[in-house]
């Protein structure tokens, strides 16, 4: 059971990608992917350190709280900060151009 929702949460975390593609200018979405998995690289060095040193002791109960935390922020932001998803558009010279 904890298998199957550690796959489903697995897979509702990858939905993440369709806002790179949505999100990022044409032309920047490589950059902005790549900086997407840079902070996705340096979470996933740096959490389970941190659980790590929660557990310790041999008490997983404050990794299990720590989880919980970090869900439920992402889980609030996403309804509270994302607001409308639409493209970023390309910031415009002063002669109408698109600026390069």
């Amino acid at each position: 059971m904890f298998m199957s929702i550690a796959f489903f949460g697995n897979g509702f975390a990858s939905i993440t990608w369709v806002f790179v593609s949505l999100l990022a200018p044409k032309r920047l979405i490589g950059i902005a992917g790549g900086v997407f998995n840079f902070i996705g690289g340096t979470a996933s060095i740096i959490i389970p350190i941190v659980i790590g040193f929660l557990v310790k002791g041999g008490n997983f109960a404050p990794a299990l709280t720590f989880i919980a935390c970090v869900t439920l922020t992402g889980a609030m932001s996403y309804i509270f900060l994302v607001g409308k998803v639409e493209r970023v558009k390309e910031p415009i010279d002063q002669l109408g151009k698109v600026a390069s």
